[in-house]
């Protein structure tokens, strides 16, 4: 992999988040019929502009204080040669996520943060009461000791960064190529406790460290290699959640195989507002429409359910898939948070590249 290769990975993975993310806010919590009630049969198919901008909820929002954590992590390792694990940085990320939406006068090492001098992001976009609740409580949740038994898609939408990075920190027992994986699942349980809330996570953190090292894999033995490597490290056979994955994603990628209409195939994944269901969704989109970003984003959003959270997935996977210059500009232009999105990125990239990866 060059370097360029791997900053378009990274690029496409936000951007394409960022884009899928921005359709689907408009029309999240209205049902399919509504929807083309309101955009026509075909559903939305292009942003819903406010004054020219494209503009993202707080998957986006979440995604990008993610990075934020794991680059002022990473630097405080390289500087220090001791640092915090990398979820407790990106804890002390969301504390200033927090102070964006007005639930903290004072972030989190406010005066080094980058994104907490970006005024885009000081505002409410819909937060998630699960996030809000968890980061209020003045706990961490782990996988060792979860904060609630939510399994909620607020996990597994906003870790994309991790799919991109080694680990860090006190400890170094992740192996190399499965480190991704397990800092995803952590970076989830720190607001959601069940596994499917953490699980989903790990499961596309797997996929994006796959897709990264472009090993000749189709993207569906991607789906396949991420779904198996997540049961076999988080304990699938330990109870029904485990099985509740499996069945959704191989239903998922059976379903792209049919010519079946998308809403029907999405109305039998679920509507998204559950981790595993938001992953199965994303990534029935993304198998099916793999040469087509816009056509994979427009059925990503068109349902019932939580359609920035599955848009914002589907857009991370093929985003990274594809790469940024796979994403047609009109779908990057207007984004209201693009020059934030575009630094984070270049700054995961320095990370990525000085642990070689």
């Amino acid at each position: 992999m060059t370097d360029v290769e791997l900053i378009e990975r990274i690029r496409g993975s936000l951007l394409g988040g960022a884009a899928g993310d921005a359709l689907g806010y408009a029309v999240e919590f209205i049902t399919a019929e509504m929807i083309q009630d309101i955009y026509g049969p075909g559903g939305i198919r292009r942003y819903a502009l406010a004054e020219g901008k494209a503009i993202i909820s707080d998957d986006t929002q979440m995604t990008l204080f993610t990075a934020e954590g794991i680059v002022m992590g990473w630097n405080r390792a390289v500087a220090g040669g001791m640092a915090a694990d990398m979820e407790v940085y990106v804890h002390d990320a969301y504390m200033n996520w927090l102070a964006t939406q007005g639930y903290r006068t004072e972030g989190m090492w406010r005066q080094f943060s980058y994104l907490m001098q970006r005024p885009e992001l000081f505002h409410q976009r819909a937060p998630g009461g699960t996030c809000l609740g968890a980061l209020l409580s003045g706990r961490m949740g782990s996988l060792r000791e979860p904060i609630n038994n939510s399994k909620g898609c607020g996990g597994v939408m906003r870790v994309a960064p991790a799919g991109f990075v080694g680990a860090f920190g006190r400890r170094y027992d992740d192996a190399p190529e499965d480190a991704p994986l397990w800092q995803a699942a952590k970076i989830a349980a720190i607001t959601h406790g069940h596994p499917m809330g953490y699980m989903s996570a790990a499961m596309l953190a797997e996929m994006l460290r796959l897709i990264t090292l472009e090993n000749g894999m189709t993207l569906e033995e991607i789906a396949l290699s991420a779904l198996e490597k997540t049961e076999r490290l988080l304990g699938a056979d330990e109870g029904p959640a485990g099985m509740s994955l499996h069945g959704l994603v191989r239903k998922a990628i059976a379903l792209s195989h049919e010519e079946m209409d998308d809403l029907q195939a999405i109305r039998s994944l679920g509507e998204g507002w559950v981790g595993e269901e938001a992953l199965a969704i994303a990534l029935y989109c993304a198998l099916k429409y793999q040469q087509d970003f816009p056509a994979c984003l427009i059925a990503a959003v068109n349902h019932d359910g939580d359609s920035d959270s599955t848009g914002a997935i589907a857009g991370n996977i093929l985003g990274a898939w594809l790469g940024a210059a796979g994403i047609p500009e009109e779908w990057i232009t207007p984004l209201d948070v693009r020059e934030a999105i575009e630094t984070m990125a270049w700054q995961l990239h320095e990370v990525a590249k000085e642990q070689g990866l």
